[in-house]
């Protein structure tokens, strides 16, 4: 199974419309499973029009938690916590949005009335679309380990392929070069960043791109609204031909990829032969061949 992942550096340039749009133009010949790692802000199941089949929390976070019955109030806790997550009252207080959970108050608590336990900081669901199942995180509000949960997201979303028989896991990233991207990058096979032709988005495009070097992934760069600004995509063109890395697609701006997301489906789906289709179904047959995707036996009988 091939493991494809998507990221952008810069958000908003349009990462998770193309992505759903991929996914569906290689689900007529694949089996696919998807997966959504921006956990602070999931998407994919919105941008697919797929529904909800399971839900479960996750414990991917550690609390400190105080047992009053033993606490002496000594207050050794509020001295050692960094993250200033223990504040003072009658007895020291734990402010849970904060804490890290990195046990030094447990370790400096003389009346071992401190312990480090698992939390609730997120849910794991899983949608099911026309391109296939997806497999999503997201933090609960205030929560922290956005890339312990990106963990758990990958490792249900390769169990999910495996039962399935699914030949490709296609990963939905989140923008940034964070923690949760470089949980997402691991173990990819192939990796496709999305920008656009605005200083910024190339400025992150190199950013993300450094960080994806370091798992040696086969990485192409696919550039969104490409006709908006001729010098900038020429000077994006310029960065990849001098860093090696081959242009997978250009997208010209298109009023009916919008469109389609308030419609919550793919513009490929809707929009079969708007502009922005035609170039996605171009790039998509280029991708099958660099990422060496092979036709699933099974194709013809889905």
């Amino acid at each position: 199974m091939k493991e494809i992942v998507v990221v952008s550096g810069k958000g908003g340039v349009g990462k998770s419309s193309i992505t759903a749009s991929i996914c569906h133009l290689l689900s007529v010949e694949h089996k696919l499973v998807m997966a959504d790692t921006d956990v602070d802000a999931p998407n994919l199941d919105i941008v697919t029009g797929a529904s909800l089949k399971e839900s479960s929390d996750i414990s991917a976070s550690d609390k400190a938690y105080i047992d009053y019955e033993k606490c002496t109030a000594c207050m050794k806790c509020i001295d050692v916590c960094r993250f200033a997550s223990i504040i003072k009252s009658d007895m020291p207080v734990i402010m849970s949005y904060s804490c890290e959970g990195c046990g030094a108050c447990e370790v400096v608590c003389p009346s071992a009335a401190i312990e480090i336990k698992k939390t609730v900081n997120g849910q794991i669901k899983i949608f099911k679309g026309k391109s296939g199942f997806i497999v999503s995180g997201e933090l609960l509000m205030g929560e922290s380990s956005s890339g312990r949960l990106v963990d758990e997201v990958k490792n249900r979303a390769r169990l999910k392929a495996d039962s399935v028989g699914a030949e490709l896991l296609f990963v939905d990233g989140p923008p940034g070069i964070g923690c949760p991207v470089i949980s997402t990058l691991k173990g990819s096979d192939y990796v496709i960043a999305v920008t656009e032709p605005t200083p910024a988005a190339l400025n992150d495009l190199k950013r993300v791109i450094t960080v994806a070097g370091h798992f040696k992934p086969v990485i192409s760069i696919i550039i969104n609204k490409a006709d908006i600004n001729a010098d900038m995509t020429a000077t994006i063109k310029k960065f990849a031909m001098d860093a090696g890395i081959s242009i997978l697609g250009e997208i010209p701006y298109d009023i009916s990829i919008p469109k389609a997301v308030a419609m919550t489906l793919p513009v490929t789906s809707v929009y079969p032969f708007s502009p922005a289709s035609v170039s996605i179904r171009e790039l998509v047959g280029r991708l099958e061949n660099l990422a060496e995707i092979n036709r699933s036996e099974n194709a013809e009988q889905r």
